[in-house]
C-alpha cells in the first residue's frame, strides 16, 4: 500500500485547492521529508485530509464526545463531526488521496461536504465519499457509505484503526507508554492493539457466574414451596373426590326428577291457559264478521255493476274528448287565417331580395379585372421593398467587416514580430547546452540509469562502513551461543539429579484433578447437609408454628360459642323489647287516650295522684312516649348489633386461622418431601454413605474435616506444582535465550557474507557504469559526477529539463509564427475582394430603389379611392353575399309558412271527422246505459255514484278483507279444537296430579344440596390439580436446578480462571502475549534503527526492560534511557506496532507526528539517522516537526506557511520551491 497524492479544497485554514503529489519532484525521488510550519498553521490539517479522503474520519476527532455541539449557522453540529473541518465562509470543500492498492492498481478515494446551494451561508448537507479505479475510470462506490467502506478496505488492505497505527504514527503514546505501571501499560496496549474484546471477555465471564449464581439461588427458593402429596394422601383425596362426584350424580338424577313435575305442572297450567285463549279468540273473530254485513252488502252490488263499469267509464272519458275536440277545431280555424295573411306579405320581400341579388353580381363582374391588376401591381412592389431591405443590410455588413480585417491584419503584423523576437532569444539560450544535446535527446533512457548508479554509489558507501558493526554483532552473538550453552547444561544437570521433569509435572496434574474432582464431590455433600439441616429447622419452626395456630383456634372457637350464646339472649331480650313496646302502643292507643281526655287542670290524676299534668297536651304526651319507646329500641338493637360484630369477627379469625393452619400443613407436607429426596440424594451421594455411617452428632465434624485434609492436600500439590512449573520455565526461558543468540550468531554471519559479496558485486558494476558514462558526459560533467555524484545528477535533470523546456518553446513558437504568416496573408486576400463586393452592392441598391418609387405610383392610380386591392375585393364580395343571404331567408320565411298552412288545413279536416265518429259512439253508448239502469232500478243515482268511485283495486281489498275475516273464524274454530285435545291428552299422562308446594320445598333441598356437593367436588378437583401442577412443577425445577448448577459450576470455574468486575485479570493475561508479539516486532526495527538497545519484558508481569548489548547485555529501567534514546525506542515500538496491524501488508508509506523540539544535538541526530534507517528500507517518510535543525538536514519539506486572517499556503522546498495554489 503507498499514497501517491493528497487533495484537498477550503479545509481548515487551507482556503482553495492544494495538491501534494508524491510522483512527481521532488517528492517522487526522496524518500525522507519535513511538513513544516509555524504552530497553528495547519500541518496537521494535511495529515486530517488523508485520513478524512480515505475514511471520512479524523483520529483527533474519533475520541471527542457525541453529546458536546458547536454551532453552525442556524443550528448545531457535533464536535467530532468531520464537517466542522470545512473553513468558514466556504460554500464546499472536498479530501482526495490517490493510493496504489494491494492488488497493484491505482485508485482515488474522495470525500466532499458542502452547504446548501454552495452558499457560505448554506445549511450544512450530508458529506459524500466515492472510490474510482484510475486504471480502469470505473466508479466502484459513490454515496452508499457502507459500501464505500467496504471496498475501500478491500483495495487498501487496512480498516481505520488499522491506518492510525500503521501509517499514521503517534510516538506520544508509545512514550507514555515505557513509562506507565502495569495496569496503565495493559490500558494504552489494549488501545493500541484494539484488543478491548478481552477486558469485556474477562468482565462477561464475571457477571455471567454471578447470574448463574442468583439464578441456581432463586431456583431453590422457588422449590421450597412446592412439594405434592404423598401416595397415601393422594390415594385418600382421589377416594373421596369419586365418592363426592358418585353422590353428585345421584343428587342431579333426583333433581332432574323433580324438575320433570315442575315441567308437567307449568305445561299444564299454559295448555289451559292456552284453551282459553282460543275460546276468547274465537268469540272476537265470530264478532268482527258479524260487523262487516254492510260491507258485504256493498260487495255484492259491485260485483252486479262489474260487466257495465267499463260502459260508464268510456262515456266519461268520449264525453271529455269531445268537449276537447271542439276547443282543439276553435283554435285551429283562427291559426289558419292568420297564417293566409302572412304568406301574402312574405311572397313580396322574396321578389325585393331577388332583385338586390342580381345587381350586386353584375358589380363583381365589372370589377374584375382592375382588381387583378391592383394584386399584381401589390406584389410587385412587396417584392421591391424586400430587395431593397436585403440590400442595404448586406451593405453595412460589409462595411462593419471591413473595419474589422483592418484591425485584425494591424494584430497580426504585431504578433509576427514578437514571435519573430522570442525565437530569436529562444536559439541563443539552446546554443549553451548543446554539448548536452545528444544525453538530452535520449534523457529518458539515460536517466534511469544515472539514478541506479547514484544508488549504487551511495549502497557501496553505507555498505562499507556497516562491515566492522557486521564483524562486531557476529563475535558477541557468538560469545553469547557460548554464555547461554552453558547455563543450559549446568541447568538440565541440575534437573536429571530429580528426575525426568515432565513425567513429574504431568503425575501430579493429574493427582491434582483426581483431589480437585473429590474436593467438588465433598463440596457438594456439604451443601446436601446444609440444606438437611436447614430443612430440619424449617420442619421444627413449622411444627411450633401449628401448635400455637391450634391452641389459638381452640380458644378462638370457645370464646365464638360464649358470644353465640350472648348474641341468642340479646336477640332473645330485643323481641320480648319488641313485644312490650308494641304492647303498651296497643294500650295508649285505647284506654289512655281515654284517661287523657278526662283530666282537668288542678285536679288529681286518677292513675297517679298528680295535680300536674305535663302529658295533658296530646302532642307533647305522644311525642315524648315515642320518644322513650324509640331509645329502649335502639337500645336492645345496638347491643344486637355488639354482640354480632362480635361473632363475625371471631368467625374470620376462625377462618384465617384455619387458612394459616392449612398453609403450614402444605409446607409440613412440602418439607417432608424435600426431606425424603435430599436423604435419597445422601445415600446415592459417592461419599454419602461414609457420612450416614458416622454419629449423627459428628458428621458435621467428620465433613468439615475431611474438606480442611482435602484442601490442605490440593494446596500442597499446587505449590508443589508451582515450584515444578517455575523450574521448567527458567529451562525454557534459557532454551529459548539460546535459540535466539543462535539464530542472532547465524544472521550476523549470513549479513557479514552477504554485505561482503554485495560489496565486490556493487564495485563491479560501479566501475561498468563509469565507462558507459564516459561515452556521454562531457570531461567537466564527468569530472563533478566523479567527486558529488548526487549533486551532479540533480544539476542534469535541471539543465535538460530547462532545455526540453527550450526545445517545446521553440517549436511552438516556430508554429505559431508560419500560422501568423498565413493568417496575415489570408486577411489581406480577403480584404480586396471585399471591397469590390462592397461597390457592386452600392449600385445596385440604387437601381432598387428608382424601381420601387415608380410601382408605388402606380399602384395608387390603380386602387383609386380603396387602400388596396384586398380592402377593394373584400367591399365587393360582402354586398353580394349579403344580397344572396337575405334572399335565402326570404324563400325559406315563405317556404316554411306556406307548409305550416298546409298542414293546418289537413289537421282541420281529420278533426272534424273525428268529432263526428266520436258522436255516433257516444249516442249509442247512452242507449245500453239507459237499458241496463231500468233493469235495476232499485239502484238510485246516489248508489251508483258512489260505486263507480270503486275501482278495480278498492273493490279487490274489500273482497280480500271478508277473506280474511272468514279464514279467521275457521281458523279460531280448528285451534279450540287442537288446544282441547292437547290439554286432555296432557291430563292423561299423570292420573295422580302432585302437589306444587311439595316439589317446590323438595326442589329447594336438593338444589341446596347439589350446590354443596358441588363446589366440595370442585375443592377436590381443585386439589388434585394443585397436586399434579406441584408435581409437574417440581420435577422441572428440580431439573432446572440441576442445570443450572451445572451452569454455575462451569461460569464459576472460568471466574477463577479470567474473570474480575473490571476485566483485568484476564486483560493482563492476553495482553501479556501481546506484549510479546509487540517486543519482538519492535526489536525487530530496533536492529534497523540502533543496533545498542533491545528490549525485553521483566521486573512484573507487563514490565519492560532495555538491554545494553554494548554494555554487555546489561538490562536497564526504561525510565534512565535519555530523550534521543526514548525517541528511537518509541519510534521501534510505533513500528512495530505498524508490522503487527499491517500483518502480511507491505506499507511504503509512513507519516510521523511528533514533536522533536525536546531533543538534544546528539539525540536529534540519532533521530535522523533513524529516519535515514526506515527511507533505506524503501520507505517514503513523512515527518511533522517545527524545529529548525530538521529543517536544515531534511531538504525536501512541505512547508505550510501562514498568509495571515486563519490562511495559510503550501509550499514544497526542493531543488526549485514552488507554491501549491
Amino acid at each position: 500500500m503507498k499514497i501517491l497524492a493528497i487533495r484537498l479544497k477550503n479545509l481548515a485554514s487551507l482556503a482553495g485547492p492544494h495538491e501534494i503529489d508524491f510522483t512527481t519532484e521532488p517528492l517522487s525521488s526522496t524518500g525522507l521529508f519535513a511538513i513544516t510550519g509555524p504552530t497553528g498553521s495547519g500541518k496537521s490539517t494535511l495529515l486530517d485530509a488523508l485520513s478524512l479522503g480515505l475514511f471520512g474520519e479524523v483520529p483527533r476527532l474519533s475520541q471527542v464526545r457525541k453529546e458536546a455541539k458547536v454551532p453552525d449557522g442556524d443550528g448545531e453540529i457535533a464536535t467530532g463531526d468531520p464537517r466542522t473541518l470545512l473553513r468558514r465562509g466556504s460554500g464546499a470543500g472536498y479530501a482526495e488521496v490517490d493510493f496504489l492498492g494491494i492488488d497493484g492498481h491505482r485508485y482515488r478515494a474522495r470525500w466532499e461536504a458542502n452547504r446548501a446551494r454552495d452558499r457560505a451561508d448554506g445549511k450544512l448537507q450530508p458529506s459524500r465519499q466515492s472510490l474510482r479505479n484510475l486504471d480502469t475510470q470505473q466508479v466502484l462506490a459513490a454515496d452508499k457509505k457502507a459500501e464505500f467502506k467496504a471496498q475501500l478496505e478491500l483495495r487498501l488492505g487496512l480498516t481505520f484503526e488499522q491506518f492510525t497505527r500503521a501509517v499514521l504514527l503517534a510516538q506520544s503514546e508509545f512514550s507514555a507508554f515505557l513509562k506507565a505501571d502495569d495496569n496503565g501499560r495493559s490500558e494504552l496496549l489494549e488501545k493500541l492493539t484494539d484488543t478491548a474484546i478481552y477486558s469485556q471477555l474477562g468482565r462477561r465471564a464475571f457477571e455471567r457466574a454471578k447470574q448463574s449464581r442468583q439464578v441456581l439461588d432463586q431456583l431453590e427458593q422457588q422449590v421450597d414451596g412446592i412439594r405434592p402429596l404423598d401416595d397415601e394422601a393422594r390415594t385418600a383425596l382421589e377416594t373421596q373426590c369419586n365418592e363426592v362426584q358418585a353422590t353428585l350424580h345421584h343428587l342431579q338424577a333426583e333433581l332432574g326428577e323433580v324438575e320433570r313435575q315442575r315441567q308437567w305442572l307449568a305445561d299444564l297450567s299454559r295448555l289451559e291457559q292456552e284453551c282459553a285463549e282460543a275460546h276468547a279468540e274465537r268469540l272476537a273473530a265470530q264478532q268482527r264478521s258479524d260487523a262487516q254485513a254492510e260491507t258485504r252488502a256493498l260487495l255484492h252490488w259491485l260485483e252486479q255493476l262489474l260487466p257495465q263499469r267499463h260502459r260508464y267509464r268510456q262515456q266519461a272519458q268520449w264525453e271529455q274528448e269531445e268537449e276537447q275536440l271542439a276547443e282543439q277545431l276553435k283554435t285551429l280555424t283562427q291559426r289558419k287565417q292568420a297564417l293566409d295573411i302572412q304568406l301574402t306579405e312574405l311572397a313580396a320581400t322574396r321578389q325585393q331580395a331577388q332583385a338586390a341579388r342580381e345587381a350586386a353580381e353584375i358589380a363583381q363582374q365589372q370589377a374584375s379585372e382592375p382588381l387583378r391588376q391592383a394584386f399584381q401591381e401589390e406584389s410587385d412592389l412587396a417584392r421591391l421593398r424586400s430587395d431593397v431591405q436585403e440590400t442595404r443590410q448586406t451593405w453595412r455588413q460589409e462595411a462593419l467587416f471591413q473595419q474589422e480585417v483592418r484591425t485584425r491584419i494591424e494584430a497580426l503584423t504585431e504578433q509576427e514580430t514578437q514571435r519573430r523576437q522570442a525565437l530569436d532569444q529562444i536559439t541563443a539560450q539552446l546554443q549553451q547546452s548543446e554539448p548536452l544535446a545528444t544525453l538530452c535527446h535520449s534523457w529518458a533512457g539515460y536517466r534511469p540509469r544515472l539514478q541506479q548508479a547514484l544508488a549504487l554509489h551511495e549502497r557501496l558507501a553505507a555498505a562499507h562502513l556497516r562491515i566492522p558493526h557486521l564483524q562486531i554483532s557476529l563475535k558477541a552473538a557468538q560469545d553469547e551461543v557460548t554464555t547461554h550453552q552453558s547455563a543450559i547444561q549446568a541447568l538440565q544437570q541440575g534437573i536429571g539429579m530429580e528426575g525426568n521433569l515432565n513425567d513429574q509435572i504431568q503425575d501430579l496434574t493429574q493427582r491434582q484433578q483426581i483431589s480437585l474432582a473429590l474436593l467438588s464431590s465433598l463440596e457438594r455433600l456439604f451443601y446436601l447437609w446444609q440444606q438437611g439441616e436447614e430443612l430440619e429447622g424449617y420442619w421444627a419452626g413449622n411444627q411450633e408454628k401449628q401448635t400455637a395456630l391450634l391452641q389459638e383456634r381452640t380458644h378462638t372457637i370457645a370464646e365464638g360459642k360464649r358470644v353465640a350464646a350472648q348474641h341468642a339472649e340479646a336477640e332473645q331480650a330485643l323481641k320480648i323489647t319488641l313485644e312490650l313496646l308494641e304492647r303498651q302502643r296497643l294500650l295508649r292507643s285505647v284506654s289512655v287516650e281515654k284517661l287523657r281526655a278526662q283530666l282537668v287542670e288542678g285536679e288529681p290524676c286518677p292513675v297517679c295522684g298528680s295535680q300536674e299534668h305535663p302529658y295533658h297536651q296530646e302532642t307533647a304526651l305522644a311525642q315524648a312516649m315515642a320518644t322513650h319507646d324509640a331509645q329502649e329500641e335502639e337500645q336492645a338493637r345496638q347491643k344486637v348489633q355488639r354482640v354480632y360484630e362480635r361473632l363475625v369477627g371471631l368467625r374470620t379469625a376462625v377462618a384465617g386461622l384455619n387458612e394459616r393452619l392449612k398453609d403450614l400443613k402444605l409446607q409440613e407436607e412440602q418439607l417432608t418431601a424435600q426431606q425424603l429426596a435430599l436423604h435419597d440424594q445422601l445415600r446415592n451421594h459417592p461419599e454419602g454413605r461414609s457420612l450416614l455411617a458416622q454419629p449423627e452428632e459428628q458428621r458435621s465434624l467428620w465433613l468439615n474435616a475431611q474438606l480442611v485434609e482435602l484442601k490442605q492436600r490440593i494446596e500442597s500439590e499446587n505449590a508443589r506444582l508451582k515450584h515444578l512449573l517455575d523450574h521448567q520455565r527458567r529451562v525454557d526461558a534459557l532454551q529459548a535465550q539460546w535459540q535466539k543468540a543462535r539464530e542472532r550468531s547465524q544472521q550476523a554471519a549470513w549479513e557479514l557474507e552477504e554485505q561482503l559479496k554485495t560489496i565486490q558485486q556493487d564495485e563491479a558494476r560501479a566501475a561498468s557504469e563509469q565507462d558507459e558514462l564516459a561515452a556521454v558526459l562531457p570531461a567537466s560533467w564527468l569530472e563533478h559526477w566523479q567527486h558529488d555524484p548526487a549533486q551532479t545528477l540533480a544539476r542534469l535533470e535541471q539543465v535538460i529539463e530547462t532545455r526540453h523546456q527550450q526545445l517545446m518553446q521553440h517549436q511552438e513558437n516556430e508554429k505559431a509564427l508560419q500560422t501568423c504568416v498565413a493568417d496575415l496573408e489570408r486577411e489581406r486576400y480577403q480584404q480586396q475582394t471585399r471591397l469590390q463586393q462592397h461597390d457592386k452592392l452600392a449600385n445596385l441598391l440604387a437601381t432598387l430603389e428608382e424601381q420601387l418609387t415608380a410601382s408605388q405610383l402606380r399602384l395608387q392610380q390603380t386602387l383609386g379611392e380603396y387602400s388596396s386591392a384586398q380592402a377593394w375585393q373584400s367591399q365587393l364580395n360582402q354586398i353580394a353575399e349579403q344580397t344572396r343571404q337575405q334572399e335565402i331567408k326570404t324563400s325559406e320565411a315563405w317556404n316554411e309558412a306556406h307548409l305550416i298552412c298546409s298542414q293546418l288545413r289537413h289537421t282541420l279536416e281529420l278533426k272534424s271527422d273525428e268529432k263526428q265518429k266520436l258522436n255516433t259512439k257516444l249516442e249509442a253508448l247512452r242507449d245500453e246505459l239507459t237499458a241496463w239502469r231500468a233493469a235495476h232500478s232499485e239502484l238510485d243515482d246516489a248508489l251508483l255514484a258512489r260505486l263507480l268511485t270503486y275501482d278495480d283495486t278498492a273493490q279487490n281489498t274489500l273482497r280480500q278483507q271478508l277473506q280474511a275475516l272468514d279464514r279467521d273464524l275457521d281458523q279460531a274454530h280448528m285451534l279450540v279444537g287442537e288446544r282441547e285435545k292437547r290439554l286432555a291428552a296432557h291430563r292423561t299422562q299423570h292420573a295422580d296430579s302432585p302437589k306444587v308446594e311439595l316439589l317446590e320445598a323438595r326442589r329447594t333441598e336438593l338444589a341446596q344440596l347439589n350446590q354443596s356437593t358441588q363446589e366440595r367436588h370442585a375443592e377436590l378437583r381443585g386439589e388434585l390439580a394443585e397436586d399434579n401442577r406441584r408435581r409437574t412443577q417440581s420435577a422441572e425445577l428440580l431439573g432446572a436446578i440441576e442445570s443450572a448448577r451445572a451452569e454455575y459450576l462451569r461460569w464459576a470455574r472460568l471466574d477463577d480462571l479470567i474473570g474480575s468486575a473490571d476485566g483485568h485479570t484476564f486483560r493482563k493475561i492476553a495482553q501479556g502475549y501481546n506484549l510479546d508479539l509487540l517486543v519482538h516486532h519492535a526489536n525487530v526495527q530496533l536492529r534497523q534503527l540502533v543496533r545498542r538497545y533491545r528490549l525485553k519484558r521483566g521486573g512484573s508481569a507487563l514490565g519492560l526492560l532495555v538491554m545494553d548489548t554494548e554494555m554487555g547485555d546489561e538490562l536497564r529501567s526504561v525510565h534512565s534511557l535519555s530523550g534521543g534514546e526514548t525517541f528511537l525506542v518509541s519510534l521501534a515500538l510505533a513500528l512495530g506496532l505498524a508490522s503487527m496491524a499491517s500483518s502480511n501488508l507491505k506499507i511504503e508509506s509512513l507519516f510521523i507526528d511528533e514533536g522533536f523540539g525536546s531533543l538534544d544535538p546528539d539525540s536529534l541526530q540519532l533521530a535522523m539517522d533513524a529516519l535515514d534507517g526506515l527511507q533505506a528500507q524503501g520507505r517514503k517518510v513523512a515527518v511533522i516537526s517545527h524545529v529548525q535543525e530538521m529543517h536544515e538536514r531534511i531538504p525536501v519539506q512541505v512547508q505550510v506557511c501562514k498568509q495571515g486572517n486563519g490562511l495559510s499556503t503550501l509550499r514544497i522546498q526542493g531543488p526549485t520551491p514552488r507554491f501549491i495554489d
